[in-house]
């Protein structure tokens, strides 16, 4: 392979991921600033990088595309990916629940592809720098570095399959908050509840239902059905609905047997417009901190829940 044609490939695949993240995190800001202000590093300064980062990412794009330019491209490729690494190492370090903010299917990764992913971004810019530097480059060179760079491109091209051929999973921009303080009454219909009582230590999944939705009532089986894969959880199912209704529902599954099952009338109907969630049922799984880790909306897989409470 030509080194101008190595050199090329390596500018349009920045260019092509620039272009990808950078715009989804325009088309998602919002979101995009959510998932920054989770974050114990960003933060501060999540209403400035919310616009600054995808906009950054877009004009780096354009500088690749210009010939002249592209060898500091290349730089500045390497730079951001190198900055973007060590933000994922030290986030892991800190705290393995807090949302990823890449944008689109990079989201997806697990943190082990995700690292590799970015390592494998950064060789691809230093051997893209090399290539281009190289003045007199011998066939050994040649060899070496297009082996190289193809190897790389097998890497990145795997763990976006993997991303890509994963079961899709809901982001809400609010992983890694903790559960919001809002009123339920419980299923004794004497004790009201406030979210922020509920004390730590124990993993907690909150269900947002209705007494007559059939997805709910098909939810809720499946789930008593593997009880014994939630013994460290507790579960709340919340509904804004009647509490004659919702009473009717705990008690036709017998959902008073099970000690880490609580159902309580959200009267306000907090927990849905909370989540601004599209329907019933509306699944949140939260950590033994309190904070979020994943939702399920409406579309439920009981084996997903137990992986969400598992990882």
């Amino acid at each position: 392979m030509k080194r101008s044609i190595l050199v090329n490939c390596i500018a349009f695949f920045f260019i092509l991921l620039f272009l990808y993240t950078g715009g989804v995190k325009l088309m998602e800001v919002n979101i995009f600033k959510e998932q920054m202000t989770s974050s114990p590093l960003l933060a501060s300064g999540a209403g400035f990088l919310a616009w600054a980062l995808p906009i950054g990412e877009l004009i780096l794009a354009v500088i690749l595309f210009i010939p002249a330019w592209r060898l500091k491209g290349l730089y500045l490729s390497g730079i951001l990916m190198t900055l973007f690494t060590v933000y994922v190492i030290i986030i892991l370090l800190i705290d393995n629940h807090i949302s990823c903010s890449c944008g689109g299917i990079i989201e997806d990764l697990s943190p082990r592809q995700h690292l590799l992913f970015n390592i494998a971004c950064i060789l691809l810019s230093a051997s893209g720098i090399w290539a281009f530097r190289k003045n007199q480059p011998t066939l050994r060179f040649k060899w070496l570095i297009t082996g190289a760079t193809a190897c790389l491109f097998g890497l990145i091209g795997w763990t976006l399959f993997s991303a890509f051929s994963a079961p899709a999973t809901v982001k809400t921009g609010m992983e890694g908050r903790l559960l919001p303080p809002f009123n339920i009454l419980l299923q004794d219909s004497a004790t009201l509840l406030n979210t922020a009582d509920i004390p730590t230590g124990k993993q907690l999944i909150f269900i947002g239902f209705s007494p007559i939705c059939i997805h709910c009532q098909q939810e809720t089986r499946e789930i008593l059905s593997h009880m014994d894969q939630f013994n460290k959880v507790h579960f709340y199912f919340v509904t804004p609905f009647d509490f004659k209704e919702a009473k009717e529902f705990y008690l036709y599954f017998g959902m008073n047997k099970y000690p880490n099952i609580s159902m309580g009338i959200d009267s306000s109907n907090y927990f849905f417009k909370y989540f601004k969630a599209p329907g019933a049922p509306y699944t949140a799984v939260f950590d033994s901190k309190k904070r979020l880790k994943q939702v399920m909306s409406e579309r439920f897989d009981v084996n997903e829940l137990i992986k969400a409470v598992k990882e």
